[in-house]
């Protein structure tokens, strides 16, 4: 098979430019290295957004939940766990090859959404490779942990940010540091004074217990015992970038019409909502390939008169 398009990176910026490939009745799939899509999204999945035009408060886990319903309209593949490891032009039959571990795929246009690479978040260094059921790295909605002893392990502002929202669901909260996250001694005197609830502690773990897969305990340097239900862990996140720059492609056939960089690829933006950006840059790079591809084509009808929506907009006004 041979597609009209290959998406490269399932963030914000390549799932809405997915949308819109099956909009404009593009042959289209989406490649995502990591085993989840959101892109960098997914390590503040539950910080609250809001600078997305009509969605005045939107928590990342929501917007990556919206987007996937979105394109889920078109049956069009969302491959995750799927990492490009190279792509070259074969110019006989104007043909990308896109090269991934286990095939290669072949597509007349590319866009690449691929940010800042892949996201990978940094182990509990305690941890070494050993891993838990009850730990997490990725914050959930706070109701998920009601009435359990949740442990925050890092100085991650995503903690930070969590941790007062657990006073209300979590039976106990315990915030353990190596070292103090806070600015200034000021700022950490009043999270101690504004949320007393928190067991806030600046304290080296030295150990752990674990029993039938999960993590039940940790002793601190001071000697003390914590007993846990649910482990949040946050130590930051890593990128690897392996982008365009690896592949077999000169500047000429980046160059061009059919290759259309989106989101953080594009290296001219200042001071402007990536996420609100890209949503923009993904209709304007469809509309683009959409043209070079099938020129004598019409422009897909807006949405709201649009033949594709009609089942939905049946269903949403008879909810209504």
């Amino acid at each position: 098979m041979v597609y009209d398009v290959t998406i490269i990176g399932g963030g914000p910026a390549g799932l809405y430019a997915a949308f819109q490939a099956g909009l404009y009745g593009l042959k289209a799939q989406l490649l995502e290295a990591s085993p989840t899509l959101g892109g960098k999204v997914v390590t503040y999945s539950e910080r609250v957004i809001h600078d997305i035009g009509g969605q005045p408060s939107i928590s990342g886990h929501q917007l990556i939940q919206n987007l996937q319903a979105q394109v889920q309209l078109y049956p069009l593949p969302l491959r995750t766990a799927t990492l490009v490891t190279d792509v070259s032009y074969e110019a006989t039959a104007a043909i990308y090859n896109v090269q991934t571990a286990e095939t290669t795929y072949q597509t007349k246009a590319l866009v690449l959404a691929i940010g800042g690479g892949m996201v990978r978040h940094k182990p509990w260094p305690l941890l070494a490779e050993q891993t838990y059921t009850n730990v997490s790295y990725v914050p959930q909605n706070p109701a998920a942990y009601h009435e359990q002893s949740v442990l925050l392990v890092g100085p991650g502002y995503n903690l930070m940010a969590l941790a007062p929202h657990l006073i209300a669901t979590a039976k106990e909260v315990h915030w353990i540091v190596a070292k103090r996250p806070f600015a200034t001694e000021a700022e950490e005197q009043d999270f101690l004074t504004t949320y007393p609830q928190i067991d806030y502690q600046v304290q080296p773990i030295l150990s752990y217990q674990q029993a039938n897969g999960q993590l039940t305990a940790v002793t601190l340097a001071n000697q003390q015992t914590v007993a846990v239900d649910t482990v949040v862990a946050s130590f930051g996140y890593r990128r690897s970038l392996d982008t365009h720059t690896d592949w077999q492609l000169t500047p000429d056939q980046l160059a061009t019409p059919l290759v259309q960089p989106i989101g953080q690829q594009v290296g001219t933006k200042i001071g402007v909502s990536l996420i609100a950006n890209a949503f923009q840059e993904g209709t304007v790079a469809m509309a683009t390939i959409a043209q070079q591809l099938h020129p004598t084509e019409k422009a897909p009808m807006v949405t709201t008169h649009n033949q594709d929506f009609d089942q939905i907009n049946a269903a949403y006004w008879t909810a209504e």
